[in-house]
């Protein structure tokens, strides 16, 4: 099960590839990146891509980060 969150968070990068982030005050650091994978939006809308990661932090928390193409970031999901 996850929750939606898709709120803007700030993320640490390292050659372009997430490693930490910071979320309601506390920061997060990313151990493993189960997947990733590229979104386009609804092309009839011409939205933009963006790149989703699902991450596994140092405390277990799985959480589902995307990345728009204007570089913002967003927590979009935690899985419980």
């Amino acid at each position: 099960m996850a929750r939606r969150i898709n709120l803007p968070i700030q993320v640490i990068c390292q050659r372009q590839v997430p490693v930490a982030f910071r979320w309601q005050r506390a920061s997060h650091n990313i151990i493993e990146i189960i997947e990733s994978w590229r979104e386009c939006g609804e092309w009839w809308e011409k939205a933009p891509e963006i790149t989703v990661y699902q991450v596994l932090t140092d405390t277990q928390g799985l959480y589902e980060l995307h990345h728009m193409a204007t570089g913002q970031w967003l927590l979009y999901k935690i899985y419980d």
